[in-house]
C-alpha cells in the first residue's frame, strides 16, 4: 500500500539527489531496510523512497509481520559472530564483484544483464547494511534498559558511554608527522587541496608523501570510499581527498598528535557479561562503514560511471557525468533502445534547478500525524529541538568561534578549536572531530553518528538543534553545553 505521508530526513539527505543516485542508492536503502526489518521481526516496517525536484522523502511502512522481540534480541547478541562469519565476507564479495564489472565492453544485451546484476548486488548490500545496523542499535538499547533497571536514568548518556571507546585517527597523526619529516607540511597547510596535490607531485619528498596518503585512502584497507555524504555523483576521497587533507591541515595546526579526550569508564561487575556482548555489537554501528558503505558506494559509483562512459562513447550521451541525471530505468533502457537522452538530461537538470530555487517541502501527501517512534529510531533521528536548544549528546562545555559549514568549500575555513555548526555529519567527517572544540548539528538524536563519534572523541556536542545554521552567525562566539543541550551566543 502506498504511504499517505512522505517526510524529509535531513539528517541523511540534507541536499538534493541526482536522479540516478536516488533510484539506485536511495531506493536500495528503502528496500534494504524493509527486507532487513522483516528478517529481524522488527517492530517497524521501514519506508519507501521517492524524490520531488531532487529532494528526498520517506514514506513509512507498517510491518507485514508479527513483531518478535526475541529475534531482534538474538540478532543483537550474536551480531559479532555473524558479522565475522557471514555478513562481512558476503559484503566484500559483493563489492569485489562490482569492481570486476566492465560496463563498457559487452554487447548491448549483455550490458543490460550486467546492469541488472549490479542492481541485485546493490540491493543485497544495503540489506546487509541494515542487518548489521539495526541489531547494533538494538544492542545499545538492551544494555541501556538493564543499566536503568540497576542504576536509574539520571544520566541518559551514561550507558552509552560505557559501550563506546575513546577514538583517535592515528592515520591522520601519522600523515601529519610524515609531512613535517619530509618538509612538505607547508604545502598541505597553506594550499587549497587541488593545488597542494599538484605541488606535492612535483618533488620526490612530495611524491613519497602522496604514496603514503594513497595507502591511507586505499579502498580495501583504508577509507578511500568516503565522501561528505552518500550521494553517488560526489567524488570520493580516493579521487579527491578533500576531507582527509583538511583533517591533516588541522592536525598540523595543532602542533602534534591529538590525545583522546574521552575516558574509558569502568564497567560495573553486574553488567560485565551483557556489556561484553553489546559493546562488540554496538561498535559495528560505526565501523561497518569501512566494509559496507565506503567501498560499496565507491564500487557502485565506478560501475555507473562505466555505463556513462559507454553511452558517451556511443554518442548518445553528451558527457559521462550526464549519467547522474538519468533515472535507473532510463539508463537501463538506453543500453538496448534508442532514446533521446540529451532531452532527458535537460529535463532533469531543469527540475533540479527548480527544486534548488524552491527548496524542500516539510512533507508530501497528507499532513503527518503525531505518532510515537520506537526508541531505537527516536534516539537515532531525534526530534523536538530548537535553534539554540537541542539534545545534549556529549558532555562538556565548550566555548569558541562558531564555524557554520554548509558545503564542502566551507571545510577549508574550519580552524582548530572552533565549534562546528552544520546540518548533519556522516562517518566521512570523523577525521575533523579530533581538532574541533565542539559540535552542533541541526538533526539527529543521542545515537546519531554525530553524537556517538563526539562522545568517542570526548567532544562536547549538541544535536537536533533545528535551525542552528541560521540562528548562529558564522564567526560568532558561542558556548555550548553538551549535557543540557543548550547553546548560548556570547
Amino acid at each position: 500500500m502506498e504511504p499517505a505521508t512522505w517526510l524529509r530526513d535531513p539528517s541523511h539527505y540534507p541536499e538534493q539527489m541526482t536522479p540516478l543516485s536516488a533510484t539506485v542508492w536511495f531506493e536500495a536503502v528503502g528496500l534494504g531496510l524493509h527486507d532487513a526489518a522483516r528478517t529481524l521481526g522488527a517492530p517497524f516496517g521501514g519506508f519507501r523512497t521517492r524524490t520531488e525536484l531532487g529532494w528526498a522523502y520517506e514514506g513509512e511502512l507498517d510491518p507485514e509481520w508479527e513483531h518478535d522481540p526475541t529475534v531482534l534480541r538474538e540478532a543483537a547478541l550474536t551480531l559479532p559472530a555473524r558479522w565475522a562469519h557471514t555478513h562481512r565476507p558476503r559484503t566484500w564479495a559483493i563489492t569485489h564483484e562490482l569492481w570486476e564489472q566492465r560496463p563498457e565492453l559487452p554487447a548491448p544485451a549483455e550490458a543490460a544483464l550486467l546492469f541488472d546484476r549490479m542492481w541485485e548486488l546493490v540491493r543485497e548490500q544495503w540489506t546487509l547494511h541494515f542487518l548489521v545496523v539495526l541489531p547494533a542499535q538494538f544492542a545499545a538499547e538492551l544494555f541501556r534498559d538493564r543499566y536503568v533497571e540497576l542504576y536509574g536514568d539520571g544520566d541518559p548518556l551514561a550507558p552509552y558511554r560505557l559501550l563506546e571507546t575513546p577514538h583517535a585517527d592515528e592515520g591522520i597523526d601519522i600523515l601529519a608527522r610524515r609531512a613535517r619529516e619530509l618538509r612538505v607540511d607547508h604545502l598541505v597547510r597553506d594550499l587549497a587541496v587541488e593545488h597542494a596535490l599538484a605541488r606535492l607531485g612535483e618533488s620526490s619528498p612530495g611524491r613519497r608523501w602522496l604514496h603514503e596518503l594513497g595507502d591511507y585512502l586505499d579502498p580495501v584497507e583504508g577509507v578511500g570510499g568516503r565522501s561528505r555524504w552518500h550521494e553517488l555523483s560526489l567524488t570520493r576521497e580516493a579521487e579527491l581527498p578533500q576531507l582527509t587533507l583538511e583533517a591533516i591541515r588541522l592536525a598540523l595546526a595543532g602542533g602534534g598528535p591529538a590525545a583522546p579526550r574521552a575516558k574509558v569508564e569502568p564497567v560495573p561487575v553486574e553488567l560485565a557479561e551483557l556489556h561484553a556482548a553489546c559493546a562488540q555489537a554496538f561498535e559495528l554501528k560505526e565501523s561497518h562503514t569501512a566494509h559496507i558503505d565506503y567501498p560499496g558506494l565507491l564500487a557502485t559509483r565506478e560501475v555507473l560511471l562505466g555505463f556513462g562512459r559507454r553511452l558517451a562513447a556511443e554518442g548518445v550521451l553528451d558527457a559521462t557525468g550526464d549519467v547522474w541525471l538519468l533515472p535507473r530505468t532510463v539508463l537501463r533502457a538506453a543500453l538496448t533502445e534508442e532514446l533521446d537522452l540529451p532531452a532527458v538530461v535537460a529535463e532533469q537538470r531543469a527540475e533540479l534547478a527548480r527544486g534548488l530555487a524552491e527548496g524542500p517541502r516539510p512533507f508530501l501527501g497528507e499532513p503527518p500525524q503525531d505518532a510515537e517512534r520506537h526508541a531505537t529510531l527516536e534516539k537515532f533521528y531525534g526530534s523536538g529541538g530548537r535553534a539554540l536548544a537541542g539534545a545534549g549528546a556529549s558532555a562538556g562545555v565548550a566555548e569558541g568561534v562558531a564555524r557554520v559549514v554548509a558545503s564542502a568549500d566551507d571545510f577549508a575555513r574550519v580552524s582548530t578549536g572552533e565549534i562546528l555548526v552544520t546540518a548533519t555529519t556522516t562517518p566521512a567527517w570523523t577525521p575533523l572531530f579530533r581538532s574541533l572544540g565542539g559540535l552542533v548539528t541541526e538533526t539527529g538524536g543521542i545515537l546519531s553518528h554525530a553524537a556517538v563519534v563526539a562522545r568517542e572523541y570526548g567532544l562536547p556536542a549538541v544535536v537536533g538543534a533545528a535551525g542552528a545554521c541560521s540562528a548562529i552567525p558564522d564567526g560568532a562566539r558561542v558556548r555550548i553545553d553538551g549535557s543540557s543541550g543548550t547553546i548560548q551566543l556570547l
